[in-house]
């Protein structure tokens, strides 16, 4: 009979002494890692560590790169001291490494070379073991034992240290193995870097009681890591849409029916490139894995339905998902509201140090907040609208940036799409969205076609053509980084294009006058909803041209041909204004409109 254990340390021990020479871990082109040599160099790492006068309880950072052997070894010694890891990506440098030290209050930092500006000791995983025994340390510990503070990506605001205790770090894993006979080894290919939830958890799946070997490549290239498909033939692949957007993009073919399924997950991905991750893996099924560090284990799971092609799913392994209004009252089907989830019989998560974000985050009855806004379907269909932080208010509307986004993205020319708020003087906000596509991508028409399928009113107002988006370590989308750069390229195209043409210095004049702006900050490639135009200043500008231009142009146009050339254009070659119809103008009150 197997040996059950609900910590990180304890299910190792068990693993390794069910299959010692069995593979946890495959390092492409570097090693492997067996159970036994897993379980017997942690407890080494453990050894040293208390040499060095870590204590159960203290917290230990775990410097993670490419080497994920390296890290699993550190990740658990530091368990096996009753010490708590704190992983954190080495891509992020010193100074970031320093600031989650003082903010974890770490002791120390496990890392291939010394971290500089830290408090405490660094050293390297075969220092810390060098000449320790590899026996178990004696010290005590229970599912209910802090054993890790991941700190969260900050894609939209701070990150948070998130602490999970022992059982909630293996509960998904004992779920699925507990009491299941031994059968063939499942392997799961990813990238996902260390120090990230997707990944935490995909090291942990290899101490289940049902085999898992994890394979990794040091780092991630697209067209290597399909080679490695070929080669090793695993049973899962697991991918964030950044890493699924990538694959998609090589040209060379490769053999990849020996995949049984592919696990998409992380951050939100579109149906279009769900649809076409089915036909680069013909032979597996596709599976969307919604979730959130602070709520794991809770997860919605979907596999890809065409029938359902927007649905995340429905609760999975023992989750339950639910939407609730402003006051935390569940909402009807059908109606969007915040998504809260929690899974059953599991210790919740919490941040560390911060009562009050985690009274706000993780409630009463362990339903845990994600930041989300979605809705539930009457079977219990799962739909994700927006993070809340990512919504934008035009006008009082709420505006769903994801749906932006997946409609974007099934336009052929585009491969990637980021939408977001700007500031606007009378909406509050307007809709804009960056996109990375093929040399033949026309923004104008881009923005068309998003506006044909969703409605002016929840389309991107502009559409900025972009070579690449500012990512973190998981390949999510750093949005904050990319309002700045694509500001920065509406301030600096505003005054750009010299006019051609009396059209477009007259258009020029009108639209200065009606959004009360200096004219000379109007060049050619000027914007219209940049530049703080809305609907009702449509209307004016329409009736303008018919009475200066004597061009009959209607309000709409403006929403096809946002720029001062564009318009122009379309001006000189909209029908002349019956003189009948010419009207008188009087000035509009500038106010709230879509």
């Amino acid at each position: 009979m197997r040996t059950q254990s609900v910590t990180v340390t304890g299910m190792l021990a068990a693993r390794a002494q069910e299959r010692p020479e069995g593979t946890a871990v495959e390092l492409v082109g570097v090693g492997r890692l067996r159970y036994a040599a897993w379980n017997q160099r942690a407890h080494a790492v453990g050894h040293g560590l208390i040499a060095r006068g870590v204590r159960p309880g203290d917290r230990v950072v775990v410097q993670a790169s490419g080497d994920w052997i390296a890290f699993a070894i550190g990740y658990v010694g530091v368990q096996a001291a009753g010490a708590i890891a704190v992983p954190v990506l080495a891509s992020g440098g010193d100074e970031h490494i320093s600031r989650v030290c003082a903010e974890a209050g770490a002791v120390g930092v496990i890392a291939d070379a010394p971290v500089g500006g830290r408090p405490g000791w660094s050293e390297a995983v075969h220092e810390i073991e060098a000449g320790r025994p590899s026996g178990p340390t004696g010290v005590e510990m229970s599912g209910a034992d802090d054993a890790e503070i991941l700190f969260t990506s900050g894609t939209t605001g701070r990150p948070k240290g998130v602490v999970s205790t022992h059982d909630n770090l293996t509960h998904a894993v004992r779920q699925r193995g507990d009491g299941a006979p031994a059968g063939p080894v499942r392997t799961v290919l990813h990238a996902l870097p260390p120090a990230s939830n997707a990944g935490q958890s995909l090291m942990v799946q290899t101490l289940s009681a049902a085999p898992h070997t994890m394979i990794v490549p040091e780092r991630f290239d697209a067209e290597a890591f399909l080679g490695i498909a070929q080669e090793f033939r695993p049973d899962d692949v697991v991918l964030v849409p950044a890493h699924a957007l990538a694959l998609l993009r090589v040209k060379a073919r490769f053999d990849l029916s020996g995949v049984r399924q592919v696990r998409t997950t992380s951050a939100p991905i579109s149906a279009a490139t769900l649809a076409r991750l089915a036909e680069l893996f013909p032979d597996a099924s596709v599976v969307n894995m919604y979730t959130s560090t602070e709520s794991w284990p809770a997860r919605l799971r979907m596999r890809f339905d065409p029938d359902r092609p927007y649905s995340l799913g429905r609760a999975h392994g023992g989750s339950e998902v639910r939407i609730v209004d402003a006051a935390g009252e569940p909402v009807p089907a059908g109606v969007s509201g915040s998504v809260q989830l929690r899974a059953e019989g599991v210790r919740p998560r919490r941040y560390w140090n911060d009562t009050g974000a985690s009274a706000s985050v993780f409630g009463a009855g362990q339903w845990v907040s994600t930041g989300d806004v979605g809705r539930l379907d009457d079977a219990g269909y799962f739909y994700l609208e927006d993070r809340s932080a990512d919504t934008v208010n035009v006008g009082g509307r709420n505006v769903s940036t994801l749906a932006a986004q997946g409609v974007l993205e099934e336009h052929p020319d585009v491969e990637e799409a980021a939408a977001f708020g700007l500031p606007h003087p009378t909406l509050g906000e307007y809709l804009i969205a960056a996109v990375i596509g093929s040399d033949d991508l026309d923004p104008d028409q881009v923005r068309s076609f998003a506006a044909a399928r969703l409605g002016e009113a929840d389309a991107p107002k502009r559409v900025i053509r972009v070579e690449q988006f500012p990512r973190n370590a998981l390949g999510k989308v750093v949005k904050r980084e990319l309002i700045d750069t694509v500001s920065a390229l509406l301030a600096q195209d505003g005054g750009h294009g010299e006019m051609v043409g009396d059209t477009e210095r007259a258009v020029a004049a009108i639209w200065a006058r009606v959004l009360d702006v200096a004219p000379a900050t109007i060049g050619a490639e000027a914007e219209w909803v940049s530049l703080g135009g809305s609907s009702l200043e449509a209307a004016e500008v329409a009736l303008i041209v018919g009475d200066e231009l004597g061009r009959d142009v209607p309000e709409r146009v403006l929403n096809t041909n946002p720029t001062v050339r564009a318009y122009a254009a379309a001006v000189d070659g909209a029908p002349l204004v019956n003189d009948d119809e010419l009207r008188s103008i009087s000035r509009v009150s500038r106010g709230v409109a879509g």
